[in-house]
């Protein structure tokens, strides 16, 4: 079992609408690991007869690097939903969390605030980022 840890933890959520297939497409997770100084992302595209949910990971240091990353898994023409979470008890190493957990809101989710039917931006998002990164209470 995996240590947890004592402080709080912004978690950004993003949900692509394929506009096409009038259907969820893409969640993915985005969180800032402050031990290894990491952007973490776990997401999962939407099952198809292809495919069945396949999920994906990426871990980066500098925020273009993501956005970049962020960019080029989402559509520019489809609709992006943002959830702000706040969580308070997630597993201490980063490697510990997985998409299937944070889906499941295993982590005391509170919600902060939501945007829906935001196009994607990189100047956005990378505003987005810097909250993520910036965010760090002890409670003890």
């Amino acid at each position: 079992m995996s240590e947890f840890n004592v402080t709080d933890c912004l978690v950004l959520k993003l949900k692509e609408y394929d506009v096409e297939r009038n259907k969820l497409d893409n969640t993915m997770f985005i969180l800032y690991d402050m031990n290894t100084e990491e952007f973490v992302i776990r997401g999962q595209r939407d099952y198809n007869t292809r495919n069945e949910g396949c999920t994906y990971s990426f871990q980066c240091k500098r925020e273009e690097e993501l956005v970049d990353f962020i960019d080029y898994m989402i559509d520019s023409k489809n609709p992006v939903t943002e959830i702000l979470y706040n969580c308070d008890n997630l597993p201490y190493s980063s490697n510990d969390i997985t998409f299937e957990d944070l889906q499941e809101e295993l982590y005391g989710y509170k919600e902060l605030s939501g945007y829906d039917n935001q196009l994607f931006t990189k100047s956005r998002m990378l505003s987005n980022l810097k909250i993520l990164k910036n965010m760090f209470n002890y409670y003890n």
